[in-house]
């Protein structure tokens, strides 16, 4: 299991106090994410595919995602990590948004 982490971010540092010790920390701004990975999460999310992703960012505010597809939205990614919504638990089938943080622990049923 992976959790992708911005610690800047209030929410996932709350989101911390749901995980057991065997699961991944992902400093995904400091680590090189493939897109591969990306791409793997984007198809594996039960929702929109712009939920995943910060579009009021600086680097995505004013693209149209829509008219993009999952290979050139996991390359956006890589090159703009900060796109990627926070913080996300990835237990390998599914993906979910820890937004709000109560949805880390209904996933991992605490």
């Amino acid at each position: 299991m992976k959790y992708f982490h911005n610690p800047r971010c209030s929410k996932s540092r709350q989101g911390l106090a749901y995980l057991s010790d065997d699961v991944e920390i992902v400093l995904y701004l400091k680590e090189e994410i493939a897109a591969s990975v990306y791409t793997s999460m984007i198809e594996r999310y039960d929702g929109a595919f712009l939920d995943l992703l910060r579009v009021g960012e600086k680097p995505a505010k004013g693209l149209d995602f829509s008219s993009l597809d999952i290979g050139e939205i996991a390359e956006f990614l890589c090159l703009h990590p900060i796109v990627l919504q926070r913080p996300i638990l990835d237990d390998g089938e599914s993906v979910i948004i820890g937004r709000p943080v109560e949805n880390i622990s209904r996933f991992l049923g605490n």
